[in-house]
């Protein structure tokens, strides 16, 4: 496995920091050498910081109310007698 294969295969793992320390210091050294994959690297970094921020908003309050009547269906359901 090359270099590049190796740092995109990770990469997910990587940005996540969900890789051990072994992983972890061969992709950093791949990226010091490797203009392409440290490129690749910069670009998912970024995508994920976009969708963590536009990501976050509050759910719409129907959500809320349809989830309670599905809970309170559930439990009439395991209820007996009622």
């Amino acid at each position: 496995m090359s270099g590049c294969d190796h740092a995109v295969e990770y990469i997910y793992q990587y940005l996540d920091e969900e890789i051990s320390f072994f992983r972890k210091s061969r992709i950093r050294m791949h990226l010091r050498y490797c203009s392409n994959c440290t490129d690749a690297f910069e670009f998912e970094h970024k995508l994920k910081d976009v969708i963590r921020d536009r990501g976050r908003s509050d759910p719409p309050p129907e959500l809320f109310d349809t989830l309670r009547a599905l809970i309170e269906e559930e439990r009439q359901k395991d209820e007996p007698g009622i």
